[in-house]
């Protein structure tokens, strides 16, 4: 469904901690891709298990009027304490 979607969506970047695969959340589809220092253009945010680091990216996208959204299951006590409280304090979704 997301590859589908992406593909019509140029805006829609996907991204996940390291259940992407698992959780069929990484994007597929011819030049998708990977974000990185060499290929800006990539739509795939690899975030690690830092679930603060994902909140915070989220929000500066969602600040820069890029769609915000996760998937998956991430631990939401760290999120909480700090980046869905910056969001919510920003006035952002």
């Amino acid at each position: 469904m997301l590859n589908v979607l992406a593909k019509n969506v140029p805006w829609l970047l996907g991204g996940s901690a390291d259940l992407g695969p698992s959780c069929k959340t990484r994007l597929t589809f011819d030049g998708a891709g990977d974000f990185s220092a060499e290929n800006p253009a990539g739509r795939n945010l690899h975030f690690g298990i830092r679930e603060h680091a994902m909140g915070a990216i989220l929000n500066g996208l969602s600040l820069s009027k890029i769609p915000a959204v996760w998937l998956g299951v991430p631990d939401l006590q760290r999120l909480r304490s700090t980046a869905i409280r910056l969001s919510a304090l920003m006035e952002i979704r």
